[in-house]
């Protein structure tokens, strides 16, 4: 036998596949570690120390440069985002204020505009008994028996308000603990759950004049929604947030509306949101005012003086960061307080023009650094002492072993490596097939090795069960999804089939034009419309908006238009007594306390006459024959299914040929863009006469356009739904 043979005999005894890539692996890795060990040890070790010691101390001042950078980058950017989070977060609890300011204000002036519509209630002074509930209770400057009869006339009729004072109060319960409305002459009724605590030492009902506190005097200096200072309760022994919005008619002061807040209560709202284990957030007015702080000594400590201005600090950074954050800015900055340095960052408060600021120590900030840069010194010298101790120790005894080592390697390895691919390629073959329905994987004993083969055969018997589960799952998850859907869709038809949809003159009668159209917020919406004949001269048209959205408010709405035109259809065109029969029935039957505002008209084709009813509803937008569209007001109502002892205003106008009336709802005005601002009256107005020639369906197309291109970017939040009238006469 030839050498030649020799090896082509080697090569046959010699593994193949993966069994003989790990042995030749294991040889030549063995065989190199070795050579180079024993070489290059005693060397190494040597100039290791150095290394060790030279790169160490590079790599501690370059991670430390390094980091700084990164950290000072990363809390920039990390404090940015929390503070105008934070920021965000304080100003929504505020817009809710100023909101229901503004709600309780168009009530009140509805009641001065329209005394008649409500009845006369009692209201008495505070009484002790009634601590804890929620009651409305009568104060004035100089006496109950010295009000002015007029005056205590229109306290009875807003006493009407009370549930909506009381909605006010509870529902904000932690910020609005009490809501007045006072009259220029002083006299008052106020709503809140501290009855007891309005009494002096002698047991009598402590004089109470509104027109010297800060809300009404700030809210009639501003002539809308106004926030305080932090000042003194005038009956309670804490420190308020107190605001009010003036309320008036045809430009008269007739009322001013006031809440308050406990600052205990804000002070503690905004501690729940600083940065950091030891930071802090304070919050500034726009006049300067330090608000709130939890520092009870230093620079950052909030004054006794509801005047103080805290730019005239003597701490030249403090008062430059404070003039930054008023100038309505967002950003961050680096300032000393009471001789310690912290990152500062804050934003504004939109609704109100104040801002907040929060802190974080300097200290807390560059810990992890410090801890770091620690460890990497310990971590250093531990490693430079066990190089020396240990290595010169263990290098004879590591040469020796390592060829002892490289015996065994190469037999183990050759043992195992045929030993593991055995199941390896089995359960390769057993995978490649793991196709088809069936997807089975099952165990058996070669697999059982007792290692990471045994587990990953364990891993793919687990997954073909669960794929099998899955399969079914995702089967019948897709038939629930699809029957949904199914019925998502029907219910959205039936709505539509609900509502006329036959443009542009209804059953081919002459003399108008009406076009009307729904564009729910869900698959289906709150809003109404519908149009009628009464007879062959009478047509009836409507417009209404149910509270809530999606399908409760939509099975109320049909209930709401069924209702009301069943009654318009019985009382035969006598428009109040129908609505106030519906309103009753509405109330009886609605649930969850829902109600609907509703417009609604009656037309005589042959004269132009309409009569109408707003109840509660957005005013319409009328165009004279060759005017512009305007915003009108009418005489409003109170809205449906409320209060069942309502009563309803018919407002009568007469309609001359070209006029046109565009209904809506508030879906409309209060759309907004990205910088969450309303479309309002005045766009709507605009958009209107832009098309105010156009045939009425181009027209409300345009208006839909002009409200899509606004609040392009924005998820539509309600039911946006029109109804365009053009009268053309019958000659």
């Amino acid at each position: 036998m030839n050498q030649g043979d020799i090896m082509n005999n080697l090569k046959e005894l010699w593994p193949k596949g993966l069994a003989g890539k790990l042995i030749r692996f294991a040889v030549i890795f063995v065989a190199i570690l070795g050579l180079v060990f024993m070489t290059m040890s005693r060397v190494q070790v040597a100039i290791l120390k150095n290394v060790v010691q030279t790169e160490g101390e590079n790599q501690t001042d370059l991670v430390q440069s390094e980091y700084m950078n990164s950290m000072s980058s990363l809390t920039e950017d990390s404090l940015l985002q929390l503070i105008a989070w934070a920021a965000d977060k304080t100003d929504d609890e505020f817009w809710i204020l100023d909101h229901d300011m503004r709600i309780m204000r168009d009530q009140v002036e509805d009641v001065f505009r329209h005394p008649e519509n409500y009845a006369r209630k009692e209201v008495l002074p505070p009484r002790k008994e009634n601590a804890g509930v929620y009651t409305l209770q009568l104060l004035c400057p100089n006496g109950v028996e010295n009000i002015d009869p007029k005056s205590m006339e229109m306290l009875e009729r807003l006493a009407n308000l009370a549930p909506t004072m009381k909605e006010i109060v509870k529902g904000n319960v932690g910020y609005t603990f009490d809501c007045y409305v006072a009259l220029p002459d002083g006299s008052t009724i106020a709503m809140d759950d501290l009855s007891d605590r309005k009494f002096d030492e002698n047991g009598k009902v402590n004089d109470y004049d509104p027109r010297v506190r800060p809300w009404y005097v700030g809210a009639v200096k501003k002539g809308d929604v106004f926030f305080s200072n932090a000042v003194a309760s005038a009956f309670y022994d804490f420190k308020v947030i107190v605001f009010g919005v003036p309320v008036y008619v045809d430009g008269e002061l007739v009322a001013v509306i006031e809440g308050a807040t406990e600052l205990e209560i804000l002070q503690k709202k905004i501690t729940e949101r600083n940065i950091g284990k030891e930071g802090f957030s304070i919050l500034i007015s726009d006049s300067g005012q330090l608000i709130c702080s939890p520092r009870k000594e230093g620079e950052l400590k909030v004054s006794d003086d509801p005047d103080a201005d805290i730019r005239t600090s003597v701490n030249p950074e403090l008062i430059e960061l404070v003039e930054c954050a008023l100038s309505g800015k967002t950003g961050t900055d680096i300032v000393t307080v009471d001789g310690e340095k912290y990152y500062a960052a804050h934003a504004p408060l939109i609704t109100i023009g104040w801002t907040q600021i929060a802190f974080v120590s300097e200290d807390e900030m560059m810990e992890p650094t410090n801890k770091l840069v620690q460890q990497m010194e310990s971590l250093k010298d531990a490693m430079l002492d066990r190089i020396g101790n240990e290595f010169n120790r263990h290098l004879l005894l590591l040469v020796l072993i390592l060829l002892v080592f490289m015996q065994i390697s190469i037999i183990m390895v050759s043992f195992l490596a045929k030993r593991s691919v055995e199941p390896i390629n089995h359960m390769t073959k057993a995978v490649t097939d793991f196709v088809g329905e069936d997807m089975a994987f099952e165990m058996e004993d070669l697999y059982k090795t007792g290692d990471e083969i045994e587990e990953l055969a364990v891993s793919f018997e687990t997954m073909s069960r669960r794929m099998k589960e899955y399969v079914n799952e995702i089967v019948e998850n897709a038939a629930e999804k699809e029957k949904l859907q199914t019925e998502m869709k029907a219910a959205t038809q039936i709505q539509e089939k609900m509502l006329p949809r036959i443009y542009p003159d209804f059953y081919d009668k002459p003399g108008y034009e009406i076009y009307a159209k729904m564009v729910p917020a869900k698959n289906v919406g709150g809003d109404l419309y519908d149009f009628f004949y009464l007879d062959e001269d009478h047509l009836a048209f409507m417009i209404g908006d149910v509270s809530g959205k999606g399908i409760t408010a939509a099975l109320f709405m049909v209930l709401c238009k069924q209702m009301i035109k069943s009654q318009v259809l019985f009382y035969g065109g006598d428009l109040v007594n129908a609505i106030k029969e519906a309103n009753v029935r509405l109330c009886e039957e609605s649930a969850d306390s829902m109600f609907v505002t509703v417009w609604i008209g009656i037309i005589t084709l042959s004269t132009g006459e309409l009569n109408f009813i707003n109840a509660g509803h957005v005013y319409a937008a009328v165009k004279k024959a060759n005017g512009d569209f305007e915003i009108v007001e009418d005489n409003h109502s109170l809205l449906m299914g409320a209060l069942d002892f309502a009563e309803f205003n018919l407002n009568t106008v007469t309609l001359g040929k070209g006029d046109v009336i565009y209904l809506y709802t508030d879906g409309v005005t209060e759309a907004h863009n990205i910088n969450c601002e309303l479309f309002g009256d005045k766009r709507l107005a605009d958009a209107l006469n832009e098309g105010k020639e156009l045939p009425p369906d181009e027209l409300d197309d345009l208006v839909r356009r002009k409200l899509a291109e606004y609040s392009k970017g924005q998820e539509q939040y309600d039911d946006i739904t029109t109804v365009v009238f053009k009268y053309n006469g019958i000659d």
